[in-house]
């Protein structure tokens, strides 16, 4: 859901630099206009409400059949998702709703007011989706809590209003407010690119403003997200104890330790922040009220992991690796256009569509791919944090053999800790009814997962060759930014000009 709403923005994002439209309706056809904007809601709650209609009563039936109704309901929810922002796309590229909000002519300050309120019919149709869902939902969280009640005995329910407000906090609010700021410095920066280029005597001055705005915005943003959540320091007790002790062992350093208040809905836990002074770890309410503290503890290691293993930081030199890449796609194309001897008035556009292709190609199929290999190291790690003691480990285990010394040195993985996370796992699956065998973008499937790292635990042979994997994909990401920006340098210390602004230049 995170990834829909963030192409929400980039559809923004990509208007605001290339505002030509496709109108399927004439320019001043202010009925049809609104009739596109608005008749999407109701479309998507009325689909949203059948499709749930028809899961509810696959629920009721067999436990197969649950399985089935839960499968549909993640499968039906993404693709409305998907609608929801294909309605957004055909409202800004096919019709005049973006124009009658584009008051950056009158100041570009005022051009953030008129973006949210063109991006609008968006969280709308997410809303109607929801309203459509929420029976659905709750029937899925009845059901899990009888097959895995909470330890405390304490049976939360969702009203539609808890349900609603929940998911506009943590699946577009989260992404959105720092993503508002950067749209609100990136409208400033175009708004006032000539006086920044006068200003510091650079063509790019504009482009390096931004980026630098955009960093402060991911360094603090977990400031920010704390507050858009709610969540609250866990208190002294034998649990925080027991986490303290776990960072002092492993050596994390964060901010702090956060409760995430959830209603009860969110079984889950989250690490943000890329330096130790603005870090929070965060264990929401429903997953503190229905594990044991082993398993919380290896659900802490797993978003340990995370921060051990650098994770976060090779997210941004991915990004910066395909930032190069596709500029440099981009340049080479402009370069082509520029040396032919006819130039088509929409070059320029061509350009950047090619662009956009090409970091959709490039996010889609490599971030999801380094993606799930982070966090089956992470998985490993969670493992290695909840490995007992010889004493305390008694299945066949390649970390404590019966005859030797211990190896938790090692890549090894214990069979022990690799039970008591994997119960961990399965926990999760079942509470927030997510089938086993059911996969995202950025993670495989629970079951996978599950049996990848009690294959580990039995070969550790094969526990090496997965770290040196992720071994070689780090040092694949670090020496493709190394040499992109080496590229980078020498190219514009060679050119006078882009390429790409000559093409601008010329009417592209």
């Amino acid at each position: 859901m995170h990834m829909i709403t963030i192409l929400a923005f980039a559809l923004l994002f990509w208007h605001a630099e290339q505002p030509t439209r496709w109108l399927i309706v004439g320019e001043h056809d202010v009925f049809f206009t609104l009739l596109i904007v608005i008749i999407q809601p109701p479309l998507l709650w009325i689909t949203s409400t059948l499709a749930a209609t028809r899961s509810i009563r696959l629920l009721e039936e067999n436990d197969s059949s649950r399985q089935r109704a839960q499968l549909m309901h993640h499968r039906v929810a993404l693709v409305l998702r998907i609608a929801a922002l294909c309605g957004l796309a055909a409202a800004i590229k096919l019709t005049n709703w973006p124009t009658w909000f584009a008051w950056g002519r009158v100041s570009p300050v005022l051009q953030i007011f008129g973006d949210l309120i063109i991006l609008s019919p968006f969280v709308v149709n997410l809303i109607a989706i929801w309203c459509g869902a929420h029976r659905l939902e709750q029937a899925i969280h009845e059901d899990c809590l009888t097959k895995a009640p909470p330890t405390d005995g304490n049976r939360k329910t969702w009203n539609l209003r808890s349900y609603v407000g929940f998911n506009l906090r943590h699946q577009v609010f989260v992404v959105a407010v720092p993503l508002v700021l950067i749209l609100l410095a990136s409208n400033l920066t175009r708004g006032y690119a000539r006086s920044l280029q006068l200003t510091f005597n650079r063509a790019w001055a504009p482009d390096a403003v931004l980026g630098l705005s955009a960093v402060v915005v991911f360094v603090f943003a977990p400031l920010l997200i704390c507050r858009v959540w709610r969540t609250g320091r866990l208190e002294e007790g034998e649990l925080r104890q027991r986490l303290d002790l776990l960072c002092d062992r492993i050596g994390l350093k964060c901010r702090d330790i956060l409760i995430w208040y959830s209603d009860g809905m969110a079984i889950n836990a989250a690490v943000m922040g890329v330096f130790a002074p603005l870090r929070y770890v965060l264990l929401s309410d429903a997953l503190l009220d229905t594990m044991t503290p082993p398993q919380i503890e290896a659900v802490f290691g797993h978003e340990a992991g995370h921060v051990k293993k650098r994770h976060i930081q090779h997210f941004l030199v991915f990004a910066f690796v395909g930032w190069l890449l596709v500029a440099a796609i981009m340049e080479l194309m402009a370069r082509w256009w520029v040396a032919s001897p006819q130039i088509g008035g929409d070059s320029v556009w061509v350009v950047r569509v090619v662009g956009v292709a090409a970091t959709v190609a490039f996010w889609g199929l490599g971030f999801g791919w380094v993606s799930r290999r982070f966090e089956r190291e992470a998985d490993t790690y969670g493992a290695q944090c909840v490995t007992p003691d010889a004493d305390g480990c008694h299945q066949p285990c390649s970390v404590h053999p019966e005859n030797g010394p211990e190896r938790k040195g090692t890549h090894r993985v214990c069979t022990t800790g690799a039970a008591i996370f994997a119960s961990a796992l399965d926990r999760v699956a079942v509470l927030n009814g997510i089938p086993h065998e059911e996969r995202s973008w950025r993670h495989s499937s629970i079951g996978s997962r599950i049996r990848f790292l009690t294959s580990l635990s039995g070969d550790p042979t094969r526990a090496e060759r997965f770290h040196r994997l992720v071994h070689r994909i780090r040092r694949g990401l670090v020496a493709a930014a190394l040499i992109g920006s080496a590229g980078s340098v020498y190219y514009w210390s060679v050119v006078e000009r882009p390429a790409l602004l000559a093409l601008q230049s010329m009417g592209g």
